[in-house]
């Protein structure tokens, strides 16, 4: 695969990067990587570093992912839909969200459920190379090759996982959605992207900003804080929904 290069210095993510390869060797596949890592490589600077890989199964036939890494030497199932897998920097807990045919064919009429299949399909369709690499405090680097979820989508997903998450990790995602959205290069790409999704998905999109970032803006700006997002205001939620609801509006 060839597409953009990104370094992360150290070793606090070195197992969370060597999981991709894992698991690609593992599926057969390269692997449709979205959560921490995923917003970590589309940010132009990086502000956490996260332990855990989050990839995207859109089951179309054959075994599912899960089944697969959980049925891996030395693997270890964990649930709901999870499984530690070792690799040669430690064992790294690989989450599986699994979307099937049937939820984007008969979508829900939860716009949550709705907008987690759509935006999860959207990830795996539109998912585009990017270089990985780690530079050890050994001095040694090393690089693995993904397909990573486009910003537009990331927040698409992230805006429907703030409801179903405990409050630390509420406060995460709503941090990644300050950050993507006024990041000055993937900020640009993720408005463009949501500027071009069908209006029915852009409705749904447009609810979560509103519950987030416009009737909830007091409590998600507190949520934010607490997760170490002690440079974030009330004028930056402010901007963020008028970016977003601006990126969905349609006539």
């Amino acid at each position: 695969m060839s597409g953009s290069r990104v370094t992360f210095v150290g070793n606090a993510m070195a197992a969370v990067v060597q999981g991709v390869a894992r698991v690609e060797a593992l599926i057969g596949r390269p692997p449709v990587v979205v959560g921490g890592l995923a917003v970590l490589t589309r940010l132009s600077s990086p502000y956490r570093a996260t332990v855990d890989l989050d990839v995207v199964d859109c089951r179309r036939g054959g075994a599912a992912q899960l089944e697969i890494l959980r049925a891996a030497s030395g693997a270890e199932p964990v649930e709901p839909a999870a499984a530690v897998i070792p690799t040669a920097f430690g064992p790294v807990r690989v989450d599986v969200l699994e979307i099937r045919e049937a939820e984007i064919e008969r979508p829900s009429e939860d716009p949550g459920d709705r907008l987690h299949a759509t935006a999860h399909a959207w990830a795996n369709e539109t998912a585009s190379p990017v270089t990985i690499e780690v530079l050890l405090e050994s001095g040694s680097p090393f690089h693995v090759d993904a397909l990573v979820a486009e910003p537009g989508p990331l927040i698409a997903m992230k805006l429907q996982a703030v409801m179903n998450r405990s409050t630390a990790k509420q406060g995460t995602d709503l941090l990644d959605l300050v950050r993507l959205t006024l990041d000055r290069s993937a900020g640009p790409d993720a408005r463009a992207q949501l500027a071009e999704v069908d209006s029915g998905m852009a409705a749904d999109i447009a609810l979560h900003v509103d519950l987030w970032f416009v009737r909830r803006r007091r409590q998600s700006l507190d949520l934010i804080k607490r997760s170490g997002g002690a440079d974030i205001e009330t004028d930056d939620i402010d901007l963020v929904a008028e970016l977003l609801l601006g990126a969905v509006q349609r006539p």
